[in-house]
């Protein structure tokens, strides 16, 4: 598979007077001027038919509304953005609920999330409440997707799972905003697109689910890391064919301190965010971000194994038990990924 450091060239398109998208000839011309103009887009690649990941340098509001728009996804019906409210202890490593009042006004969205075994999060009443604690009924309308029941929705050819429990709610929505604060250091397992759309929109039980490779729903049962990461792919690609072709993903990567003691880690600054409507392509892009700041091979690996990147590994593999099936149909992901950016932020 070609990994050159070259992205397609081609002319921009118009968003509200600001040029989308815009291209250059090759990742070290297009990055000139942006926090990440020296960083090693390990799986960047000039191969057409690999997603696009958009890509901004900028951190704020108005650019998360922007990029959302740069992907280019029709809106349709009621739109849901999927977050993570998280809980006091945890609320310097959550996402600013002040970037996200602009998309979720100008989409109308309300904002989603699933109950969790932490009891903050526990049930609807004490997870709305802990939102509000941490300002984000300040943004938009709360949802909590299992606050009357859940469902099951199926896993086609899953490593472990053959259905995903998420919230009953999640039929409601027509057009869906996964938005994270990317992690790369701060937890066991990178926090990304692909958490996202598994462990935090699954309800409590399809997260024990997830843990324990579909053994137990009841209680917390720790699997492999190999099992999880392979029931992670499994949820993933089971709410991407529930809700087929209406997901964007939207990666922030601002100053987040490093916490989990990997060695050679340092303190960043803001480094932009990435969209993409491939959860996989969203979170390889942002990893290249965050882990291209060591120029040390070696250590990149350590950090993608103490922190499961294979986990978009097992997604890139179970896409391809999808061969039977249509090209259209069996995208789910791929390995690489082509950037395109947002030009009027960098001159």
């Amino acid at each position: 598979m070609l990994k050159r450091r070259q992205v397609l060239l081609a002319a921009g398109a118009s968003i509200s007077g600001l040029p989308f998208p815009a291209f250059a000839q090759t990742a070290g011309s297009s990055l000139k001027g942006t926090p990440i103009e020296n960083t090693k887009l390990t799986h960047l690649t000039d191969l057409r038919d690999a997603p696009f990941v958009f890509y901004t340098p900028k951190v704020d509001p108005q650019a998360v509304l922007d990029i959302f728009k740069a992907v280019g996804l029709p809106v349709q019906g009621k739109v849901g953005l999927k977050v993570v409210f998280g809980n006091n202890r945890d609320r310097a490593k959550m996402i600013d609920p002040d970037l996200l009042k602009p998309i979720a006004d100008e989409l109308r969205a309300t904002l989603i999330e699933s109950n969790y075994m932490d009891s903050a999060r526990s049930d609807a009443t004490t997870h709305i409440s802990t939102a509000k604690e941490l300002g984000y009924d300040r943004v938009a309308p709360i949802d909590i997707l299992d606050a009357d029941k859940e469902i099951v929705i199926p896993v086609r050819n899953g490593y472990h799972l053959k259905e995903f429990i998420t919230g009953s709610h999640l039929a409601n929505y027509d057009t869906l905003v996964s938005i994270v604060r990317f992690k790369g250091h701060n937890l066991q397992r990178y926090g990304g697109s692909m958490k996202n759309l598994s462990i935090c929109l699954g309800t409590a039980r399809g997260a024990c689910q997830i843990h324990s490779a579909a053994e137990v729903t009841d209680y917390y049962r720790p699997s492999s890391s190999k099992e999880t990461s392979e029931s992670m792919a499994d949820a993933v690609s089971a709410a991407l064919d529930y809700k087929k072709g209406r997901w964007v993903f939207i990666n922030i990567i601002d100053a987040l301190k490093p916490i989990d003691g990997c060695s050679g880690t340092v303190d960043r600054p803001d480094l932009g965010i990435v969209a993409s409507t491939d959860p996989v392509a969203a979170d390889r892009a942002a990893l290249d971000i965050v882990y291209g700041l060591t120029s040390d091979p070696e250590l990149r690996k350590e950090w993608e194994r103490e922190h499961s990147v294979d986990v978009l590994d097992y997604a890139e593999k179970k896409r391809a038990r999808f061969q039977e099936l249509p090209p259209t149909e069996n995208r789910l992901i791929k390995a690489v990924f082509c950037l395109k950016l947002r030009r009027h932020d960098i001159e």
